[in-house]
């Protein structure tokens, strides 16, 4: 009775399309679209020059303001405009909520 079971998962429907051949298109699908979308939130910034002490720097947050929520913000410890380190609970005069 099971292989008549996973057969039958196996067996076309009236449209000529299986559950598993389906699943799998659906899946293929989906994880196409997630690589295309993935392109597009890539980053491309280029780490700044800037002095720190120009900038206003410092190494905690002003308020709420912080650099890991600031759009020049580079992951890890960089910013579009102040010179590395730049910490994520950083703070600086350039900030812009994203």
């Amino acid at each position: 009775m099971t292989d008549e079971r996973h057969r039958a998962r196996d067996v076309p429907d009236a449209a000529g399309l299986s559950r598993r051949h389906a699943l799998i298109k659906s899946t293929t699908g989906v994880a196409a679209l997630a690589c295309a979308l993935g392109g597009c939130a890539t980053s491309s910034k280029v780490q700044g020059s800037g002095q720190q002490a120009q900038a206003q720097y410092q190494d905690h947050p002003s308020g709420l303001e912080r650099c890991g929520v600031c759009k020049h913000f580079i992951p890890t410890t960089g910013c579009e405009i102040v010179a590395a380190p730049v910490q994520a609970n950083g703070w600086c005069k350039y900030y812009a909520l994203f």
